[in-house]
């Protein structure tokens, strides 16, 4: 098993407990709020974040919010390997209130695949904050998710400013990384928001 691997099952077991109960909903709102009251939010008229599944960091504040204030909103949707010519990717699609969602391969509830899709351009605006989960984040911003490198291909066309939410015992002095592997710009706990 590598360090990556090996790491993996440790901090998803951390990250559960982290997330479970009153006290992980309490870290989970109070990262949130924290997002919230940043000039990354204030700034931003696109959301692009995600539905927590597995124990992520929550997210519904920031949906409802988003949806509450006009801005639009936009959840992942993955593709698998060979569809559309991709290695495996994801694409963000508009997620307005109301819209059905419907869960993945992965067990992730996703719009469905007609809803308008986010343009590359959109993509690279300063108003446009992209919301990324991880099982951990380190101080300068690389994460360790999954494995799949869906979020990583994603940061590598983003010019977008990208937030990390994490729980603040799972904010590491530095992670394993590979060369392909990209950062984001802050990463946000229940306790600081870095911005890198």
């Amino acid at each position: 098993m590598n360090t990556k691997s090996a790491l993996r099952t440790e901090l998803r077991t951390r990250r559960l407990a982290l997330a479970s109960g009153p006290e992980g909903e309490l870290r989970s709102r109070l990262m949130q709020e924290r997002l919230l009251a940043s000039p990354l939010w204030r700034d931003c008229r696109r959301v692009v974040a995600y539905m927590a599944v597995k124990g992520e960091a929550g997210t519904s504040l920031l949906l409802d919010e988003a949806r509450r204030t006009g801005r639009a909103l936009f959840l992942p949707r993955c593709r698998r390997q060979g569809e559309e010519g991709w290695p495996g990717g994801m694409d963000f699609l508009l997620c307005e209130a109301g819209t059905p969602l419907i869960l993945s391969r992965f067990g992730i509830p996703e719009p469905p695949p007609d809803a308008p899709a986010l343009s590359p351009a959109e993509l690279a605006a300063t108003d446009t904050l992209l919301i990324v989960p991880a099982l951990a984040f380190d101080r300068e911003g690389f994460r360790l998710g999954y494995g799949g490198g869906y979020y990583d291909r994603v940061l590598d066309r983003a010019a977008c400013p990208s937030v990390g939410l994490a729980f603040h015992s799972l904010l590491l002095p530095q992670l394993p990384r590979d060369p392909w592997d990209k950062s984001v710009h802050a990463v946000c706990t229940e306790e600081i928001l870095l911005c890198l």
